[in-house]
C-alpha cells in the first residue's frame, strides 16, 4: 500500500511460479487448503470479505470465508515491508493452496485513474531503503489470465504493467515519476513483493490484485498517526489535525473518495474471480 502509509542498481532473475491455481483447484474442494488473501489495510480486507459467505473471525485481523466450497483466509498485516514480513512469518506453516495480495496502489505514470485495476505480470521489490537493487518476482500466468477475463466480464478498467514494491511512501508527483522511470513499473505499493516471495518459497501460485488509489499527480499529505497501521482512522487525532491544517482537507477528502472507488473495484473483481476459483 503506497498511499497510507532500481534496475540501474542491479536485478536478480525473476522467480517463476511453476504451478497454476486452477491445476491445484481441480481436486475435491473439500480437501483443499485455503487460499491465503493478504491485505495491508482493514478496508481492503472488508472489500474482499464482502463477497464471501459464512465469514467468521479466526483471530485479530484474520478472517475465514467461503466462495462455494473453496475456503479463503483473509489476513490484514498493516502497511510496509517490516509489518508484512512479520505477518507472513506467522503463517509459515499454514497449508495454503495459493497466495493473493489484494489492495490499492499509487500510479507511477500518467493516464492511470482511480479505481483502475493493475494487471501485473511481475513485481519489482526493493528490499530496503538502503539497497536500491530490484528483485523480480513473477505472477502465476493462469491466475493472471483468469483475472483478465473476470475484469472483462465485470467491465472493470485495467492497465497492464509491472508493480514496484517500495520500502517507503512516495509522497510527491516528482518522487512517483522518478521511481516509475527507475523501476519500469507503472504503479507502486508496499507489500506485494513480500507476499510474492512468501508464495515462491513455498511453491505456491501467486496473484497480485492492486487498484489505483492516488494518481501520479496527487501529492499525499505527509502526516503520521491519523490512522492505525491497518488504516483505520483515529477520529480524535484526525479531527484535531484537520482543525490545525485546514489546507490539507481537500487532499484528505479526495483520498476518501478514491478509497470508495477502489473498494468497489476490489469487491466487483473478487466476486467474479472467486466464483471461477470454485468452478
Amino acid at each position: 500500500m503506497q498511499l497510507a502509509g532500481a534496475l540501474a542498481g542491479g536485478t536478480t532473475e525473476p522467480r517463476v511460479f511453476q504451478r497454476g491455481i486452477m491445476e491445484s483447484l481441480k481436486t475435491d474442494a473439500r480437501n483443499l487448503a485455503p487460499v491465503g488473501v493478504f491485505t495491508a489495510l482493514a478496508w481492503e480486507s472488508a472489500a474482499v470479505r464482502s463477497v464471501l459467505k459464512r465469514v467468521t473471525k479466526v483471530e485479530e485481523h484474520v478472517w475465514r470465508g467461503f466462495a462455494g466450497d473453496q475456503e479463503f483466509r483473509v489476513i490484514t498485516g498493516g502497511i510496509g515491508l517490516r509489518r508484512t514480513r512479520q505477518t507472513v512469518e506467522r503463517f509459515a506453516t499454514t497449508p495454503f493452496s495459493a497466495v493473493l495480495s489484494v489492495g490499492c496502489a499509487g500510479a507511477l505514470i500518467p493516464g492511470l485513474t482511480t479505481g483502475q485495476l493493475i494487471l501485473a505480470p511481475d513485481i519489482r521489490l526493493q528490499p530496503t531503503k538502503e539497497d536500491d537493487r530490484l528483485e523480480l518476482l513473477s505472477v502465476d500466468a493462469t491466475l493472471l489470465a483468469r483475472t483478465r477475463a473476470a475484469a472483462d466480464r465485470s467491465q472493470i478498467s485495467v492497465a497492464h504493467g509491472p508493480l514496484f514494491t517500495s520500502p517507503k511512501v512516495l509522497f510527491t508527483p516528482e518522487e512517483k515519476a522518478s521511481q516509475g522511470l527507475r523501476t519500469g513499473a507503472i504503479a507502486v505499493e508496499m507489500e506485494s513483493g513480500v507476499h510474492a516471495a512468501f508464495a515462491s518459497e513455498r511453491g505456491l501460485p501467486f496473484l497480485v490484485l492492486r487498484v489505483i488509489l492516488d494518481g501520479v499527480d496527487m501529492t499525499i499529505p505527509a502526516v503520521a498517526g491519523l490512522t492505525t497501521p491497518e488504516g483505520d482512522v483515529r477520529p480524535l487525532r484526525a479531527a484535531l489535525y484537520v482543525a490545525t491544517h485546514p489546507h490539507h482537507l481537500p487532499a484528505l477528502l479526495a483520498i476518501r473518495r478514491a478509497r470508495e472507488a477502489a473498494t468497489q473495484t476490489i469487491s466487483r473483481l473478487c466476486r467474479e474471480l472467486f466464483s471461477q476459483l470454485n468452478s
